[in-house]
C-alpha cells in the first residue's frame, strides 16, 4: 500500500471519528441538557401550582375556624371600620324592616276646603226674634252654637197701681238675665280642660318613647368577688345605653363610664329582644365619664338589627328652661322605666380635666341607681344621666350632661381615638381679674398637672390662655375645639398673660400634645 492512499484511510478514519464524537455530543449531551431544563421549568410550575392549592385550603380553613385559628397561631386580623359620626339634625325614624311584597303607593289625601263660620256679635239679653229672618248664604256653621234663654220673671201689674207708673222687676236671688253660648254654660271648664290637656300629653310622650324606644339598651357589667369564706360570686351593674352608630363591624352603645370601670365582662340587652349579647368596652374617656360599648354586628340577630335605631342629638338651642322632656332607662332606678317634667334649669358648667361639661337640671327626684338619657317631644337626646355632678351630698336633683356641647369628643371615641392630654383645669376668667387686671377674654388655670405637657412647657397656675396658633380662645368650648381638631405630639402655640399686680405679662410658649 502506498503512502497516499494509507493517508487517504487514515483521513477517512479520522473524519469518521469526528463525525461520531460530534453525533454523540448533539444526541447524548445536548439533549439531555434540554431536557434537564425542561423538566427544571415543569417543576418550577408543578410548585407554584402546589402553592397555590395550599394557600386557597388554608385560607379556607382559617375562615372557617374564625378568630380560634388566629388567636392559636397568634395573628392579628386588622379590622376595617368606618368612619362614624354622632348623628345631628336629623329627624329620628325607625329603621325599615325589609319586606319582599312591594309597598303601595302612598296617596295623598286631598285637602277639602272647610267654611269658616262668620260670628255675629249679639247683645247680651236680647234675642231677634224676627219672623223669616234666615241665616246668609255665606255663613256655613260646621255645628249651630246652642243657645240658652234664661226666662225673665212674670210681671204682674197691681190693679190698685196709678196708670202709666214705672214698673220694677226684681229677679229672684237664683236667677241669671244672660244668654250663655255653647260650652260656656260647662260648671267647671277649667278642671275639664286639665284633665284633657294631662291625657293629651301622656299620649303623645307615649307616641314619642314608641319612636325612640329603640335606641335605648340596658347594659351590664359583670364582674366577680370572693365572700370572706373564700366562695366566689358575680356582680352585676346595670346601666343605660344609648345606640348612636355602626361601623360595619359593631354596633356602638353610649353609656356611663363608671357603671362599667371596674367590669369583667359586658353583657347588652337591646330594646327590641331580651337576648343578651356579648359586648366590649370599645372605648372611654374617665374625666368626661363617657363610654363607648361594642357589639359585633355579626352576633346579632337579622330581626334584632333590622328593629334597631339610632339616637340624634338635639342642638344647644333646644334646651330651654320649662321645655318638657322625658327620660327613659332606669329613670327611677328600675329597669325600663319612664319619667317626666321639664327643664329645671339649664347652662351649669363643671371643670374637669381638659374640659368643661355643661349640664342641665330637672324638677324630677334623683333616684339611687338611676340612670338614663332625656330627650324632648321632637324625640332628639338631650343629656346623659351623670350621679358624679352634685352641688353637696344631700342634693337630690338629677343633672344630665348636655351631649351635644360634647359632641366632637364623642366622634372621636366612637372612631376607636383616644382625646388629647394638655393637662390644666380651667375656667372663665374671675371677675376680679377682669375688672383690676384688664383682661378682656381668655381662660384662667385653676390647676396645672404636675409633670403635664402645659407644666413642662411653663404654664402655672394664675396664667390666662388667650390665644392658641394665633387663634382667640374666649372661653373653654373654644379651647376643647383647638384640642378635638388636633393630633398627639403636635405643638401649640400658647399665648398666656401672667401677673396682675403690677400689670400683666403676655408670654408664649409651645405645648407638646400627648394621648390620654
Amino acid at each position: 500500500m502506498s503512502d497516499s492512499t494509507e493517508y487517504n484511510e487514515n483521513k477517512k478514519n479520522g473524519e469518521s471519528e469526528e463525525l461520531d464524537e460530534q453525533q454523540f455530543i448533539t444526541e447524548k449531551i445536548v439533549n439531555k441538557r434540554k431536557k434537564r431544563w425542561l423538566r427544571r421549568l415543569i417543576t418550577f410550575f408543578f410548585v407554584i401550582f402546589c402553592a397555590v392549592i395550599f394557600g386557597l385550603v388554608a385560607r379556607y380553613v382559617f375562615l372557617v375556624s374564625g378568630d380560634a385559628m388566629a388567636d392559636i397561631l397568634g395573628i392579628e386580623i386588622p379590622v376595617y371600620r368606618d368612619t362614624v359620626y354622632i348623628y345631628k339634625e336629623k329627624t329620628p325614624v325607625p329603621t325599615p324592616k325589609p319586606s319582599n311584597t312591594p309597598a303601595a303607593p302612598k296617596t295623598t289625601p286631598t285637602p277639602t276646603a272647610t267654611p269658616t263660620p262668620k260670628t255675629v256679635a249679639t247683645p247680651t239679653g236680647v234675642l231677634s226674634e224676627t219672623p223669616g229672618l234666615q241665616p246668609s248664604p255665606e255663613i256655613l256653621p260646621t255645628e249651630a252654637p246652642e243657645i240658652t234663654v234664661t226666662p225673665r220673671p212674670e210681671v204682674t201689674q197691681d190693679p190698685d197701681a196709678t196708670p202709666g207708673a214705672e214698673i220694677t222687676v226684681t229677679p229672684e236671688p237664683d236667677e241669671k238675665l244672660a244668654v250663655v253660648v255653647g260650652e260656656v254654660a260647662e260648671e267647671d271648664p277649667a278642671k275639664e280642660k286639665t284633665v284633657y290637656s294631662y291625657s293629651k300629653f301622656m299620649e303623645e310622650v307615649m307616641e314619642v318613647t314608641e319612636i325612640v324606644g329603640g335606641c335605648i339598651a340596658s347594659v351590664d357589667g359583670v364582674s366577680s368577688g370572693v365572700s370572706f369564706l373564700g366562695d366566689v360570686y358575680e356582680i352585676r351593674t346595670n346601666t343605660t345605653g344609648l345606640v348612636v352608630a355602626q361601623d360595619g363591624v359593631d354596633v356602638l352603645i353610649l353609656t356611663d363610664y363608671a357603671s362599667l370601670e371596674d367590669s369583667a365582662n359586658i353583657e347588652v340587652k337591646f330594646n327590641n329582644s331580651d337576648k343578651a349579647y356579648a359586648g366590649k368596652l370599645y372605648n372611654y374617656d374617665r374625666d368626661l365619664g363617657l363610654a363607648i360599648v361594642g357589639v359585633t354586628v355579626a352576633s346579632l340577630e337579622e330581626e334584632v338589627f333590622q328593629g334597631m335605631q339610632y339616637a340624634v342629638l338635639c342642638k344647644a338651642d333646644d334646651i330651654e328652661n320649662g321645655c318638657p322632656v322625658f327620660e327613659l332607662g332606669r329613670a327611677n332606678g328600675y329597669p325600663d322605666s319612664l319619667s317626666f317634667g321639664i327643664v329645671s334649669s339649664r347652662g351649669n358648667r363643671y371643670e374637669v380635666k381638659d374640659a368643661e361639661i355643661i349640664y342641665f337640671t330637672s324638677n324630677w327626684q334623683n333616684y339611687t341607681g338611676a340612670s338614663g338619657f332625656v330627650f324632648n317631644m321632637d324625640g332628639y337626646v338631650l343629656g346623659l344621666l351623670t350621679h358624679s355632678i352634685r352641688a353637696n351630698e344631700e342634693d337630690t336633683i338629677p343633672c344630665f350632661v348636655t351631649l351635644c356641647t360634647l359632641e366632637d369628643e364623642i366622634n372621636i371615641l366612637l372612631n376607636g381615638k383616644k382625646l388629647l392630654y394638655f393637662g390644666i383645669v380651667a375656667n372663665s376668667i374671675p371677675g376680679i381679674i377682669r375688672e383690676n387686671g384688664g383682661v378682656e377674654y381668655g381662660i384662667y388655670l385653676n390647676r396645672v398637672m404636675a409633670a403635664s405637657p402645659a407644666y413642662v412647657a411653663g404654664l402655672r397656675v394664675g396664667d390666662v390662655i388667650t390665644a392658641i396658633n394665633g387663634e382667640k380662645v374666649s372661653n373653654m368650648q373654644d379651647f376643647m375645639d383647638v384640642l378635638s381638631s388636633s393630633e398627639a405630639t403636635q405643638a401649640l402655640n400658647i399665648t398666656y398673660l401672667r401677673g396682675y399686680a403690677g400689670g400683666s405679662k403676655e408670654m408664649s410658649a409651645y405645648v407638646i400634645l400627648q394621648s390620654k
